[in-house]
């Protein structure tokens, strides 16, 4: 498969801090300060739980997470950083996160000189997944008390260079995302015994999260959990929106079901679709999965370092058109995972128009499908990363 090895039971990854010290370096920038989940994962290896943490990484390499205290054995365990423990709220006062980081940040960014110097904060568009059931917003609190702490910085967006970053994967960055899949699969396993006809697409999605949510496999991660969505018969069809719906609608005999997945094993994570035939397949539904199958394996066999990301599109769009599926393969067939699931414009973009070239360790989904209003859906998504060989199949169950 063309893949890097490294011994991943420790914390540090000397790979991932070369190349953000390299990418600060290379746009002149000091430091960055970041509060986002995916950001502070990609900078110090430790997934925030409820948003109310900060990383600080200099361009000399020096990284510091200023973190809840009740996150501290979380964070000891996984991160990178240097940590730095404060009390978002108190007893004594009614304090905001946002007021009770004033003193470690401003006491932080004294020690390592971060004024004057040009920082790196957080300021484009972005997507983010949930990290809890609730998190922390700091909006434009973090920018103003910053500019308060540091009045002599210079301020400057990172959101794009984070981005970039957050494409090519580690080795050890892999390694989580392969135990992402294999924590992911033991919620399909026990699919195609869930769907009957007569049972609600309700009842299908909660037994595959529920063997998920207690699968062994978890055993090997602090935090895993994720969502699974059923849609059967029409409502499949209605799965090329952004989001996916389970509903109350019972599943009638022929139907084509769709189970779709986005887990995460400690904040990276899978997407994954697989669909199944409620009782006997349909030569309707066998010619459905043969264009996908095909379109699949065409867009696999583009994939490589160099590629043009939507020549990989390509292929599969070129497949599914022949088969006479082109208008019902109604979107982009992948985008970017791993530090997000559902982003669209996480990069790579697998789109009919997109500009990106493939990289080694890039991870991304390849989701061939076609939608048939009023019949019925099909889709299969997988998860793959880029080696020097070609590709490797992160989701091959």
């Amino acid at each position: 498969m063309g893949t890097r090895t490294l011994d991943v039971s420790v914390v540090i990854d000397p790979e991932r801090r070369e190349r953000v010290t390299a990418a600060l370096i290379k746009h002149g920038i000091d430091a960055v300060i970041c509060t986002s989940a995916s950001a502070i994962l990609l900078l110090t290896g430790y997934w925030p739980v409820v948003g109310a943490s900060v990383a600080v990484v200099s361009a000399e390499g020096e990284t510091h997470v200023i973190v809840p205290e009740d996150e501290v054995e979380l964070a000891e365990q996984s991160s990178q950083a240097v940590l730095l423990p404060y009390k978002p709220s108190e007893l004594a006062r009614i304090i905001t996160p946002i007021q009770a980081l004033t003193k470690p940040l401003s006491s932080l960014t004294t020690r390592l000189g971060l004024s004057p110097a040009k920082i790196g904060i957080e300021l484009d568009q972005g997507m983010q997944p949930a990290s809890y059931v609730t998190s922390t917003d700091f909006r434009s609190s973090l920018p103003t008390l910053l500019r308060q702490i540091l009045p002599n910085a210079a301020f400057v967006c990172c959101s794009e260079i984070l981005e970039r970053m957050k494409a090519s994967k580690t080795i050890k960055e892999l390694h989580m995302m392969r135990v992402a899949a294999q924590v992911a699969a033991s919620g399909f396993a026990t699919a195609a015994d869930e769907i009957k006809a007569g049972r609600r697409e309700t009842e299908v999605a909660a037994a595959l999260h529920s063997a998920f949510q207690s699968s062994v496999q978890a055993e090997s991660v602090q935090r895993s959990y994720g969502f699974f969505f059923c849609m059967s018969g029409p409502n499949s069809a209605r799965a090329a929106a952004a989001y996916a719906r389970t509903r109350q609608r019972k599943i009638e005999e022929g139907d084509l079901v769709m189970i779709h997945a986005n887990t995460c094993a400690d904040g990276y994570w899978t997407d994954i679709t697989r669909t199944y035939s409620a009782g006997t397949s349909t030569d309707r539904h066998d010619a459905m999965g043969a264009a996908i199958a095909e379109a699949r394996t065409a867009a696999l066999d583009a994939i490589r370092p160099g590629a043009m990301a939507r020549e990989v599109d390509g292929a599969a769009r070129t497949v599914m058109t022949s088969h006479g599926f082109g208008d019902a393969f109604r979107h982009p067939t992948g985008h970017g995972v791993g530090f997000a699931a559902a982003n669209g414009n996480a990069l790579p973009r697998i789109h009919p128009q997109s500009p990106d070239f493939l990289e080694l360790g890039m991870t991304f989904n390849i989701e061939p499908a076609a939608y048939v209003d009023g019949y019925g859906g099909m889709r299969h998504c997988d998860v793959v990363a880029v080696t020097s060989d070609g590709v490797e199949v992160l989701t091959e169950f």
